[in-house]
């Protein structure tokens, strides 16, 4: 879209608001990663109660923005969704957490792929599997993939809580965000 997504109104509020408040509804604690040099832009739209961390370098894609929430969070457990995904249901983060119960980690799979921005990770392995890949060169990461114990939530059982996956939809064009609005007005029909 050409700029920070968190903060492109939705329905009157930014993206990252949608989320937050989502996520809210289920964790301990909420940690949000930004981008350096973003952290008062973002608390001044998230209020004080949750934990805003700076990514320590520019440009490393996704994998930088889940070392720096891994970093930052207190759990043994952290879930994780884009701040694009304003659509999040709550249900399928609780499944995707009560998956990850015992193991390194769950990751949903939508339409044949692993989806690692909208997973639960256990923090330490996966903190330590995802630096020693940005250390390597590898930018994805599914790519510390190998080094963790992960769970795969397949499709059809996704969509028993989501039928349509809105959970997965990222606001990525000014189409996808006209058709964000007139879903939100639909709703409130």
């Amino acid at each position: 879209m050409g700029r920070d997504k968190g903060m492109i109104r939705l329905g009157g509020r930014p993206l990252v608001t949608h989320v937050a408040t989502t996520m809210a509804e289920i964790v301990d604690e909420t940690v949000v990663a930004v981008a350096a040099g973003k952290s008062t832009e973002y608390a001044d739209v998230l209020g004080g109660d949750l934990v805003i961390a700076e990514d320590k370098e520019a440009d490393l894609g996704p994998l930088e923005g889940l070392i720096t929430a891994l970093s930052a969070a207190r759990g043994d457990y952290v879930l994780f969704s884009p701040c694009d995904t304003p659509f999040l249901k709550a249900s399928v983060c609780q499944l995707t957490a009560s998956s990850a119960k015992g193991r390194g980690g769950a990751v949903p799979v939508v339409r044949g792929y692993q989806e690692p921005l909208h997973a639960v990770y256990k923090r330490t392995s996966a903190l330590e599997a995802f630096e020693m890949a940005l250390n390597t060169g590898k930018r994805r990461p599914t790519d510390a993939y190998g080094g963790l114990d992960l769970v795969r939530i397949p499709e059809d059982v996704l969509k028993e809580l989501d039928p349509r996956l809105e959970s997965f939809w990222n606001l990525n064009t000014p189409e996808d965000l006209e058709q964000a609005e007139a879903r939100l007005k639909q709703e409130l029909r």
